[in-house]
């Protein structure tokens, strides 16, 4: 039986928890290694295909250190049609960063897209930027 997306979904959120404390292990199951798996990280660029995004993620795990940091979720919107879903959501914590002896705010704005394959729901693109003052 395929697991469910909300179930999906804690497991993702989890993830992304371990993920801004330095671990990538948890996050890096939940990414379709197609080629047409794609991210626009929060630390900017764009890489396509898991040859390239693979190593993008382990990369941009590397860049924190564990803070015990926990990420807080603020849905905007979710759908979940048959084989695919997205999220529309602020990603919330406090982090460290490897080179920097303080903790800084880390709030993201996050559009996910996920498809459903063999082996369950993963990943097929992240699109997450850090979340600004509106300009006028």
């Amino acid at each position: 039986m395929t697991e469910s997306f909300e179930a999906f979904l804690d497991r993702f959120e989890q993830a992304n928890t371990a993920f801004v404390n330095g671990d990538s292990s948890l996050w890096m199951p939940l990414v379709s290694h197609s080629e047409q798996t794609s991210i626009f990280g929060g630390f900017g660029g764009l890489e396509v295909g898991w040859s390239q995004v693979g190593p993008r993620y382990q990369w941009a795990s590397a860049q924190f250190r564990h803070s015990g940091a926990k990420v807080e979720f603020d849905y905007l919107d979710k759908h979940v049609g048959s084989d695919t879903a997205y999220s529309v959501a602020i990603e919330r914590c406090t982090v460290k960063y490897v080179d920097q002896p303080d903790e800084f705010p880390h709030v993201l704005r996050a559009t996910m897209v996920f498809r459903k394959e063999d082996d369950g729901w993963k990943i097929v693109h992240r699109h997450a930027d850090p979340l600004g003052p509106r300009g006028s």
